[in-house]
C-alpha cells in the first residue's frame, strides 16, 4: 500500500503568513495567540481539503507547529518597520501606568533602551521567544483544527451509522 506524501508546508505557509501579518499590526497584536490558533486550525482545514486520505493527529500537530514558525518569522520581520509605532504605544502605556501606580526606580531606562534602534541580538532573542510561543499555540490550534476538520468525509457511506431494526415491536401505520 503506497501512501501519498502529504504537503504540510503550503497550508502552513499560507496560514502562517496571514497570522504573522495580523499579529504584527498594532492593536490587533493583542490577540496574537488567538490569531495563531485560528491560523493553525485553518491550515489543518486546508490540509484536509487538499489531502486525498484522512490525516492523522500527528500531521495536524506538525502543520500547526509549522504555521506557528512561519507566523513568528513574518511577525518578527514586519515588526522592524513598525518599531516606531510600537515605541509610541509602549511609551504611552508606561506613562499611563505611572499615573495609577508607583513605578520602580529606573523605569525610564526601559523606554530609552527600546528607543535605541535595531539590535541584532534582541532581534534573534525576540524571534526565538516568538517561535517558541507561536509554535506552542500553533500546536494547540492544529489539534483544534484536527478535532473540527480532521476526519475526511467519504460520501457518507462509511460514517453513516445504521441501527439494527427489530420489526417485532413495531406497530402498523394508522
Amino acid at each position: 500500500m503506497d501512501k501519498k506524501q502529504v504537503d504540510f508546508l503550503t497550508p502552513a505557509a499560507l496560514a502562517g503568513a496571514l497570522a504573522g501579518l495580523v499579529s504584527a499590526v498594532p492593536f490587533f497584536n493583542c490577540l496574537c495567540c488567538l490569531w495563531i490558533m485560528a491560523a493553525a486550525a485553518f491550515s489543518v482545514y486546508l490540509l484536509v481539503q487538499k489531502s486525498e486520505v484522512a490525516i492523522k493527529s500527528s500531521e495536524a500537530l506538525l502543520t500547526g507547529i509549522l504555521t506557528g514558525l512561519v507566523a513568528s518569522l513574518v511577525n518578527v520581520i514586519l515588526e522592524i518597520p513598525l518599531r516606531p509605532v510600537y515605541a509610541v504605544v509602549f511609551d504611552r502605556f508606561f506613562e499611563s501606568l505611572s499615573r495609577f501606580m508607583e513605578m520602580p526606580p529606573g523605569w525610564e531606562n526601559l523606554t530609552q533602551m527600546r528607543d535605541q534602534g535595531f539590535n541584532l541580538a534582541w532581534f534573534f532573542l525576540g524571534w526565538l521567544f516568538s517561535s517558541i510561543m507561536f509554535s506552542l499555540f500553533g500546536a494547540i490550534g492544529g489539534l483544534i483544527g484536527y478535532s473540527l476538520f480532521g476526519q475526511k468525509k467519504n460520501s457518507g457511506e462509511k460514517n453513516a451509522q445504521t441501527l439494527p431494526q427489530d420489526d417485532s415491536h413495531s406497530q402498523p401505520g394508522l
